[in-house]
């Protein structure tokens, strides 16, 4: 597990080469998305190639995504 900014990035395998990236805030606290408006204890990535991809993945929603 990885810290990125305010969240904890987790990576692991889904079967042969699917690998997700689980995002979690890191204070313990709910995850609010902006589009649809919602809110989640964790969000996964869509499945990747490589555990390096998910993770890139996760960062990239942790930055753009709209992620609160």
């Amino acid at each position: 597990m990885i810290t990125y900014k305010e969240y904890h990035i987790e990576r692991f395998e889904r079967g042969p080469k699917r690998w997700v990236a689980r995002i979690k805030r890191a204070d313990g606290r709910n995850i609010r998305t902006v589009l649809p408006a919602s809110e989640h204890s964790y969000l996964d990535t869509k499945p990747a190639a490589s555990a390096e991809e998910a993770e890139k993945l996760a960062k990239d929603g942790v930055d753009f995504g709209g992620i609160v």
